[in-house]
């Protein structure tokens, strides 16, 4: 009795996702705690709860993450805090914490203006 639903298990989370996610190569800078070493990193996808980065940055789980995000029509960076809820071969995962509602707004505009939405799965 296979059906299409084993091929989910490849993709742990998928199905709690909450947010839309936009595959949005983006450039951005991190600072783990109160260090003030920088240390670059590149988006590979973004939602309204977090994102999944690609890093040289030793991270582990629970670290806590300002983020530096350079937006479109943006004069000044946005600072976003994040967790990193993992860190696997295909990156690392940061959920949002502690983000203001108008920078909120400034990620959910991204999201909507951009063409490449992966929609989370509701089954």
């Amino acid at each position: 009795m296979s059906s299409g639903a084993d091929s989910r298990s490849t993709h742990p989370g998928a199905e709690r996702r909450a947010h839309d996610r936009v595959a949005q190569s983006m450039p951005v800078h991190l600072h783990k705690g109160q260090e003030d070493t920088r240390f670059d990193a590149k988006i590979v996808n973004i939602s309204a709860g977090g994102m999944l980065i690609e890093t040289e940055m030793p991270l582990a789980q629970n670290d806590l993450l300002t983020i530096d995000l350079d937006l479109a029509g943006e004069k000044e960076p946005i600072y976003v805090y994040g967790t990193v809820i993992r860190n696997d071969a295909r990156g690392t995962g940061v959920s949002f914490v502690r983000v203001s509602e108008i920078t909120s707004d400034l990620i959910n505009y991204l999201i909507r203006k951009t063409p490449d939405r992966i929609t989370p799965k509701n089954s």
